[in-house]
C-alpha cells in the first residue's frame, strides 16, 4: 500500500459551482472511506481555491478514476487536478515509518549489513534461507505492531551474523491487518543464533504480543534456490 494525494485546483465561481452537486460528491467521497481506500479529504481554507483529498492503495489509479468522475470535476467547480504519491515517514498511519534511531543511531549497523552484502551470492545463484512468519492486528493496533518491527526487531536483527534481509508485509483484511514478516539468511546456523536450538519456533517479543491480536507460533523455513535484483 501507499498514499496518494489528490490535488483539486477550484475554478473562479468553485463555491457557487460545486454547490448543486456537494451532496452527491461527499456521498461518493464517503463510500471511497467506507472501502479504506480515501483516508481524508477536504477543501483548503482561507481562501477557499482548491482542495486535498489522501487516499491509501496499490496505485495512483483509485485516485484518478476518482477524479475523474467526482461531480466536482465533471460539473467544472475543478478546473485542474493532479496526484502525486507521498511517501509518509511519522505517524501511526505512515506507510513506511522511520525512526531517529534508525537513521541516527544504527551505522554499526549499516556497516555491518554492507560488508555482508558483499559476501551475498549474485544474482540467480542459489543459496540462503527464507524465513516466513505471520501475525494479525486489530485495525488500532497495527500502528503498534509497525513501530515494534522497525524501531526495535530490524534494526537488531541487521547486526547478526549471517542476516542478509527483512521484509514487513501488510494487507487489510475485514477489519484486521495481517503482517507477513520475511527475514534472510545465509544458512540455518544463522537462523539459529538469531532464534535459538528450536529454530521452527516463532521469536515474539512481549512488545509484539501486545501489539497483536493473533500469530503464528511456528515458523517455515524455504531454501533459496534462485533470485532476481542485486543482494537478497
Amino acid at each position: 500500500m501507499k498514499h496518494y494525494l489528490l490535488f483539486y485546483e477550484a475554478a473562479d465561481d468553485y463555491v457557487a459551482r460545486r454547490t448543486p452537486h456537494r451532496a452527491q460528491h461527499l456521498a461518493k467521497a464517503w463510500k471511497a472511506n467506507e472501502r479504506g481506500e480515501l483516508v481524508l479529504a477536504g477543501a483548503l481554507a482561507d481562501p477557499t481555491d482548491g482542495a486535498v483529498l489522501l487516499f491509501r492503495a496499490e496505485s495512483p489509479s483509485v485516485a484518478e478514476d476518482f477524479a475523474r468522475t467526482d461531480p466536482y470535476v465533471t460539473c467544472g467547480a475543478v478546473k485542474r487536478w493532479y496526484v502525486r504519491e507521498w511517501t509518509t515517514v511519522v505517524g501511526d498511519e505512515a506507510i513506511t515509518p522511520v525512526y531517529p534511531e534508525a537513521v541516527a543511531g544504527n551505522e554499526q549497523a549499516t556497516l555491518q549489513a554492507q560488508a555482508a552484502a558483499k559476501t551475498q551470492p549474485p544474482a540467480g545463484v542459489p543459496g540462503g534461507i527464507l524465513r516466513l512468519w505471520r501475525g494479525r492486528a486489530t485495525a488500532a493496533k497495527a500502528g503498534d505492531y509497525v513501530r515494534h518491527a522497525s524501531k526495535t526487531v530490524f534494526p537488531e536483527v541487521q547486526t547478526l551474523p549471517g542476516h542478509r534481509g527483512a521484509y514487513l508485509l501488510r494487507r487489510s483484511i475485514d477489519n484486521s491487518v495481517e503482517f507477513t514478516v520475511l527475514t534472510l539468511w545465509d544458512s540455518m546456523d544463522a537462523v539459529r543464533g538469531f532464534a535459538g536450538p528450536d529454530p521452527e519456533r516463532a521469536v515474539v517479543e512481549p512488545a509484539a504480543r501486545a501489539a497483536l491480536s493473533d500469530f503464528d507460533e511456528t515458523v517455515t523455513h524455504y531454501e533459496v534456490v534462485a533470485h532476481t535484483g542485486e543482494g537478497a
